[in-house]
């Protein structure tokens, strides 16, 4: 599907670093007890860089791209994320370039300029000291995803419209953690849970979608004719 310009317009305004949402979003998905983002945290801290990919899907309308971790003994082993990974030396420094070629690699789908609309608040990942960049990209076209197998176990479109509403806390979920079972803000997805970090990097998504006027659909008949 041709992407409405409205549409585009409207998600680059809202990403503006000044105009983010940031931790009044992030809070309403966040795990009880997680500590704060100190400075000398982040600054140690490995960069990543992660995909918050949009594609329309009818009947359903606006969804997002989520991919699920294979089993493989790291702290984020088998748990719903967003495509994307560590920084490398080839990136020269940009988070952005990081998600882009992590995306491509995890779930065969290359982005070119005009489909990145811009970046929500970077969080900080405390389980796996990760200081992660979530890129905000809309897709022009149907996508064809080829997994990387050793990494990624499956991939969904996740209806918008399926998501907690903008505004309101996330309900509480049992959840695994490392030694055992928690309770955490989540929401269910197939045998498991969105939830943790990609919860509140969602949470502001959702919440950019609704400032910008489009609903939970994320998509009206405006925008369509546009």
């Amino acid at each position: 599907m041709k992407v409405p310009n409205v549409l585009k317009s409207r998600l680059r305004q809202l990403l503006h670093p000044d105009a983010l949402p940031g931790w009044g979003a992030q809070q309403l998905a966040c795990p009880p007890g997680r500590p704060k983002d100190l400075p000398q945290k982040i600054q140690t801290a490995r960069r990543a860089g992660v995909v918050c990919l949009l594609c329309w899907e009818a009947p359903k309308g606006w969804g997002v791209v989520l991919m699920k971790r294979t089993q493989d003994g790291s702290p984020h082993s088998g748990q719903w994320a967003f495509p994307g990974g560590a920084e490398e030396a080839c990136d020269e420094g940009d988070l952005e370039r990081t998600a882009r070629r992590e995306c491509q690699e995890e779930i065969g789908v290359l982005l070119n300029d005009a489909e990145v609309m811009g970046a929500l608040s970077p969080l900080y990942i405390p389980p796996s000291h990760f200081f992660v960049q979530p890129i905000v990209a809309v897709a022009e076209g149907p996508l064809a995803f080829v997994l990387q197998e050793e990494e990624v176990a499956e991939v969904c479109v996740v209806p918008l419209s399926d998501l907690p509403e903008a505004g309101r806390p996330w309900k509480a979920m049992e959840v695994q953690v490392k030694h055992g079972k928690a309770q955490a803000p989540g929401w269910a997805m197939k045998e498991g849970v969105l939830w943790g970090a990609t919860a509140m990097m969602t949470a502001e998504l959702i919440e950019v979608c609704a400032r910008a006027g489009f609903g939970r659909s994320f998509a009206d008949e405006n925008d369509l004719r546009s």
